[in-house]
């Protein structure tokens, strides 16, 4: 069974994540990029690839509006990453309820607007609809609502329960032993553009015997290192054309 995150392999949400983060961060209703400072969006979209559960991109956004008119093109290392998350003083499980409360408002103020800040990633993404009986599952940080209503708007089928969401404070770790539960002895192959996410599966999920395939997609929201931290930890990286393959043809 194929396992597809979504942010970054299925949808370039891009855009949307940082209207969102700004607006959590903020309190604030903004509804298009161009109502922010160009040198604070390209600032948190350079180190975007940082973020690994959503609520933390409020802290990321945070640093980004005090910093992004001396440092709009500075990358930051996975210490000062990890530095600034670690002194969030608000609990990530509150910082993500305040991203999907962010989100809601958008969604409530401008439904058609909210739609037009994501891009399907294509060919993939046309191929999955061409594929209409090709079982899959969708497990992403990303809140279920939100997600159900892009799949439907671009014309992907799926199953709501074949989609495992970030909400209620479920981490990818917990719902991959669901999916598990669910499918029993199924082999496992999971794609994701955060080497991050795929390492920690990698230890939660193969300690005692390798269950799940991990993949990583390079055409997400990667870093400048992250192909190459994904080809030494073992992890394959795929281009679109090689998961299109991949579909038709399933290797470990």
């Amino acid at each position: 069974m194929l396992i597809f995150d979504f942010d970054g392999v299925l949808m370039n949400s891009l855009d949307e994540v940082v209207l969102t983060a700004f607006n959590a961060a903020a309190v604030s209703l903004v509804a298009s990029l161009n109502d922010l400072p160009p040198d604070l969006v390209r600032l948190f979209k350079r180190n975007r690839f940082h973020v690994q559960s959503i609520g933390d991109a409020i802290s990321l956004m945070n640093w980004c509006r005090v910093n992004y008119q001396t440092a709009s093109e500075h990358i930051l290392s996975a210490e000062e990453y990890r530095t600034i998350i670690d002194g969030d003083g608000v609990a990530l499980n509150a910082r993500t309820n305040l991203v999907y409360e962010a989100r809601r408002r958008l969604m409530d103020k401008d439904r058609h607007g909210w739609m037009a800040l994501h891009q399907p990633y294509q060919p993939l993404w046309n191929e999955l609809i061409r594929r209409v009986n090709f079982p899959f599952v969708i497990l992403t940080n990303k809140n279920r609502d939100a997600t159900l209503q892009l799949c439907r708007h671009f014309g992907l089928s799926l199953k709501p329960d074949n989609l495992y969401s970030g909400d209620r404070g479920a981490t990818k770790v917990e719902n991959m032993h669901r999916i598990r539960a669910r499918f029993g002895s199924e082999r496992f192959f999971f794609i994701d553009d955060s080497v991050k996410n795929l390492k920690e599966l990698d230890a939660h999920l193969n300690q005692a015997k390798k269950v799940l395939s991990l993949l990583f997609a390079s055409w997400g929201y990667r870093g400048p290192e992250d192909e190459k931290i994904a080809q030494a930890a073992g992890y394959p990286v795929f281009r679109q054309a090689d998961l299109i393959s991949f579909l038709d043809n399933p290797e470990p």
